[in-house]
Protein backbone atom coordinates (compact mmCIF):
# COMPACT_ATOMS: atom_id res chain seq x y z
CA UNK A 1 0.00 0.00 0.00
CA UNK A 2 1.06 3.39 -1.20
CA UNK A 3 2.65 6.19 1.57
CA UNK A 4 0.77 8.64 -0.64
CA UNK A 5 -2.19 9.99 -2.37
CA UNK A 6 -3.01 12.11 -5.01
CA UNK A 7 -5.85 14.54 -4.62
CA UNK A 8 -7.58 17.00 -6.75
CA UNK A 9 -7.29 20.28 -5.23
CA UNK A 10 -9.20 23.38 -6.94
CA UNK A 11 -7.45 26.76 -6.60
CA UNK A 12 -9.50 29.62 -7.37
CA UNK A 13 -7.82 33.11 -9.13
CA UNK A 14 -10.20 35.07 -6.43
CA UNK A 15 -12.39 34.85 -3.69
CA UNK A 16 -16.60 34.83 -3.92
CA UNK A 17 -19.19 33.70 -4.35
CA UNK A 18 -18.70 33.36 -7.62
CA UNK A 19 -17.16 29.96 -6.87
CA UNK A 20 -19.91 28.39 -5.46
CA UNK A 21 -20.81 25.47 -8.16
CA UNK A 22 -17.52 24.02 -8.09
CA UNK A 23 -16.52 23.88 -4.65
CA UNK A 24 -20.09 22.45 -4.39
CA UNK A 25 -19.70 19.80 -7.46
CA UNK A 26 -16.03 19.10 -5.73
CA UNK A 27 -17.15 18.29 -2.15
CA UNK A 28 -20.13 16.22 -3.80
CA UNK A 29 -16.90 14.14 -5.66
CA UNK A 30 -14.84 13.73 -2.33
CA UNK A 31 -17.92 12.78 -0.96
CA UNK A 32 -18.93 10.25 -2.89
CA UNK A 33 -15.41 8.97 -3.53
CA UNK A 34 -14.99 7.58 0.22
CA UNK A 35 -17.29 6.34 3.09
CA UNK A 36 -15.32 7.94 5.62
CA UNK A 37 -17.19 11.05 5.34
CA UNK A 38 -20.79 11.06 7.35
CA UNK A 39 -21.33 14.59 7.55
CA UNK A 40 -21.48 17.90 5.13
CA UNK A 41 -21.36 21.17 7.47
CA UNK A 42 -22.43 24.21 5.40
CA UNK A 43 -21.56 27.92 6.73
CA UNK A 44 -24.42 29.84 5.25
CA UNK A 45 -26.08 32.36 7.26
CA UNK A 46 -29.21 32.86 5.26
CA UNK A 47 -29.05 28.73 4.41
CA UNK A 48 -29.24 29.29 1.03
CA UNK A 49 -26.03 27.48 0.38
CA UNK A 50 -26.84 25.21 2.52
CA UNK A 51 -29.97 23.97 0.76
CA UNK A 52 -28.15 23.45 -2.54
CA UNK A 53 -25.79 21.18 -0.95
CA UNK A 54 -28.22 19.66 0.75
CA UNK A 55 -30.28 19.49 -2.52
CA UNK A 56 -27.22 17.48 -4.52
CA UNK A 57 -26.45 15.10 -1.77
CA UNK A 58 -30.24 14.68 -1.05
CA UNK A 59 -29.46 10.44 -1.85
CA UNK A 60 -26.63 9.82 -0.55
CA UNK A 61 -26.78 9.27 2.95
CA UNK A 62 -24.79 11.98 3.78
CA UNK A 63 -26.04 14.38 6.98
CA UNK A 64 -25.90 18.13 5.44
CA UNK A 65 -25.47 20.50 8.51
CA UNK A 66 -26.13 24.15 8.31
CA UNK A 67 -24.82 26.65 10.41
CA UNK A 68 -26.15 29.75 10.64
CA UNK A 69 -25.61 33.23 13.09
CA UNK A 70 -26.85 33.25 16.65
CA UNK A 71 -29.89 35.71 17.92
CA UNK A 72 -26.54 37.65 19.02
CA UNK A 73 -26.14 39.27 15.78
CA UNK A 74 -29.08 40.76 16.01
CA UNK A 75 -27.44 43.35 18.32
CA UNK A 76 -24.41 44.60 16.39
CA UNK A 77 -25.39 43.45 12.33
CA UNK A 78 -28.74 44.62 12.55
CA UNK A 79 -30.36 41.33 10.73
CA UNK A 80 -33.69 39.86 12.42
CA UNK A 81 -33.11 36.88 13.84
CA UNK A 82 -33.62 33.98 12.74
CA UNK A 83 -31.59 34.25 9.51
CA UNK A 84 -32.91 31.15 7.82
CA UNK A 85 -36.35 32.16 6.92
CA UNK A 86 -39.66 30.67 4.94
CA UNK A 87 -39.47 28.63 2.37
CA UNK A 88 -35.77 28.41 2.84
CA UNK A 89 -36.05 26.62 6.18
CA UNK A 90 -39.15 24.47 5.48
CA UNK A 91 -37.30 23.10 2.65
CA UNK A 92 -33.87 22.51 5.04
CA UNK A 93 -36.70 20.90 7.56
CA UNK A 94 -38.15 18.42 4.81
CA UNK A 95 -34.43 17.77 3.88
CA UNK A 96 -33.77 16.95 7.37
CA UNK A 97 -31.13 19.42 7.56
CA UNK A 98 -30.22 20.27 11.05
CA UNK A 99 -29.86 24.24 11.74
CA UNK A 100 -27.05 25.07 14.06
CA UNK A 101 -28.40 28.57 14.88
CA UNK A 102 -28.02 29.43 18.48
CA UNK A 103 -24.23 28.65 19.15
CA UNK A 104 -22.04 31.81 19.48
CA UNK A 105 -18.85 31.84 16.45
CA UNK A 106 -15.72 30.60 18.59
CA UNK A 107 -13.76 32.59 16.10
CA UNK A 108 -15.94 35.90 15.05
CA UNK A 109 -16.37 38.01 18.01
CA UNK A 110 -19.26 36.34 19.58
CA UNK A 111 -17.86 35.39 23.28
CA UNK A 112 -16.67 37.14 26.35
CA UNK A 113 -12.90 37.68 25.66
CA UNK A 114 -14.31 39.37 22.38
CA UNK A 115 -15.87 41.90 24.52
CA UNK A 116 -12.81 42.53 26.64
CA UNK A 117 -10.96 43.26 23.13
CA UNK A 118 -12.14 47.24 23.65
CA UNK A 119 -9.98 47.37 26.62
CA UNK A 120 -6.74 46.22 24.78
CA UNK A 121 -7.08 42.55 25.19
CA UNK A 122 -6.38 40.59 22.85
CA UNK A 123 -8.40 36.91 22.61
CA UNK A 124 -5.99 33.89 21.43
CA UNK A 125 -8.72 33.05 19.23
CA UNK A 126 -7.88 36.19 16.89
CA UNK A 127 -5.05 35.34 16.79
CA UNK A 128 -6.16 31.53 15.12
CA UNK A 129 -8.70 33.37 12.99
CA UNK A 130 -6.15 35.81 11.68
CA UNK A 131 -3.59 33.25 10.93
CA UNK A 132 -6.23 30.60 9.38
CA UNK A 133 -7.16 33.80 6.98
CA UNK A 134 -3.64 34.02 5.94
CA UNK A 135 -3.26 30.65 5.07
CA UNK A 136 -6.45 30.02 3.37
CA UNK A 137 -8.44 33.11 3.66
CA UNK A 138 -11.85 34.06 5.45
CA UNK A 139 -13.40 30.40 3.48
CA UNK A 140 -11.02 28.68 5.54
CA UNK A 141 -11.09 30.43 8.99
CA UNK A 142 -15.16 29.54 8.63
CA UNK A 143 -14.60 26.24 7.38
CA UNK A 144 -12.54 25.87 10.31
CA UNK A 145 -15.12 27.43 12.91
CA UNK A 146 -18.29 25.83 11.57
CA UNK A 147 -16.84 22.45 12.29
CA UNK A 148 -16.09 23.54 16.10
CA UNK A 149 -19.40 25.07 16.61
CA UNK A 150 -21.58 22.06 14.99
CA UNK A 151 -19.20 19.55 17.22
CA UNK A 152 -19.84 22.11 19.98
CA UNK A 153 -23.66 21.99 19.46
CA UNK A 154 -23.96 18.09 19.71
CA UNK A 155 -25.30 18.20 16.00
CA UNK A 156 -21.98 16.81 14.83
CA UNK A 157 -19.45 14.07 16.96
CA UNK A 158 -16.36 14.93 17.77
CA UNK A 159 -13.16 12.88 15.79
CA UNK A 160 -15.33 12.55 12.77
CA UNK A 161 -14.21 13.24 9.17
CA UNK A 162 -16.25 16.08 7.99
CA UNK A 163 -16.30 17.98 4.91
CA UNK A 164 -16.73 21.85 5.69
CA UNK A 165 -17.75 24.52 3.04
CA UNK A 166 -17.89 28.06 3.64
CA UNK A 167 -16.94 31.38 2.09
CA UNK A 168 -15.76 35.15 1.59
CA UNK A 169 -19.18 37.31 2.61
CA UNK A 170 -21.59 35.17 0.51
CA UNK A 171 -21.98 31.66 -1.28
CA UNK A 172 -18.32 29.66 -1.39
CA UNK A 173 -15.19 29.29 -1.86
CA UNK A 174 -13.51 27.27 0.54
CA UNK A 175 -14.34 23.48 1.25
CA UNK A 176 -11.91 20.84 3.51
CA UNK A 177 -11.87 17.81 5.00
CA UNK A 178 -11.41 18.07 9.15
CA UNK A 179 -11.33 16.11 11.85
CA UNK A 180 -14.06 17.32 14.20
CA UNK A 181 -13.36 18.82 17.76
CA UNK A 182 -14.76 20.37 20.46
CA UNK A 183 -13.71 23.77 20.37
CA UNK A 184 -12.61 23.67 24.02
CA UNK A 185 -10.37 20.43 22.80
CA UNK A 186 -8.85 22.66 19.58
CA UNK A 187 -5.23 22.50 21.20
CA UNK A 188 -5.71 19.31 23.93
CA UNK A 189 -2.40 17.39 24.89
CA UNK A 190 -4.31 14.71 23.95
CA UNK A 191 -3.38 14.84 20.14
CA UNK A 192 -6.13 12.12 19.42
CA UNK A 193 -8.97 14.72 20.63
CA UNK A 194 -7.54 17.94 18.51
CA UNK A 195 -8.97 19.34 15.81
CA UNK A 196 -7.28 18.55 12.28
CA UNK A 197 -7.85 20.13 8.84
CA UNK A 198 -6.95 16.66 7.16
CA UNK A 199 -7.53 17.21 3.39
CA UNK A 200 -7.83 21.12 1.14
CA UNK A 201 -10.64 20.16 -1.23
CA UNK A 202 -10.75 24.15 -2.56
CA UNK A 203 -9.89 27.23 -1.43
CA UNK A 204 -8.86 30.83 -3.31
CA UNK A 205 -5.76 31.34 -4.10
CA UNK A 206 -5.77 35.37 -3.82
CA UNK A 207 -7.42 36.36 -0.12
CA UNK A 208 -9.50 39.84 0.44
CA UNK A 209 -8.61 41.18 4.00
CA UNK A 210 -11.51 43.08 6.12
CA UNK A 211 -10.17 46.78 6.77
CA UNK A 212 -12.50 47.16 9.26
CA UNK A 213 -13.66 44.65 11.82
CA UNK A 214 -16.56 44.72 14.19
CA UNK A 215 -15.83 43.17 17.74
CA UNK A 216 -19.20 43.05 19.01
CA UNK A 217 -19.34 46.81 20.31
CA UNK A 218 -15.59 47.67 19.38
CA UNK A 219 -15.19 48.21 15.69
CA UNK A 220 -10.99 47.96 14.57
CA UNK A 221 -10.20 49.37 11.62
CA UNK A 222 -6.73 48.79 9.88
CA UNK A 223 -5.04 51.42 8.28
CA UNK A 224 -2.06 51.83 5.34
CA UNK A 225 0.53 54.30 5.33
CA UNK A 226 -1.68 57.86 4.24
CA UNK A 227 -4.68 56.52 5.30
CA UNK A 228 -6.61 58.72 7.65
CA UNK A 229 -9.30 57.97 9.57
CA UNK A 230 -12.27 59.97 10.60
CA UNK A 231 -14.49 59.96 13.20
CA UNK A 232 -18.00 59.04 12.53
CA UNK A 233 -19.60 62.92 12.84
CA UNK A 234 -16.87 64.38 10.24
CA UNK A 235 -17.96 64.13 6.71
CA UNK A 236 -16.43 62.03 4.49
Amino acid sequence: MSDYEVKRILYFRRPGPHNTDNVIRAAKRRAKAAADVKYVVVASITGRTALRVAEELKKSGIIVVCVSGFAGWDTYHGIEYPFVKGDIRKRLEELNVPLVDKMPSCLSGDTIDYGLARYGYIPASWTVAETLEAVGGYGLKTAVEVVLMATDSGTVPPSVSVISIAGTDRGADTAIVAKAAYSSLMFSQDSSKRFQVTEIIAMPRTKNWYKTVRVAELVVKETEEGDVLRSANESS
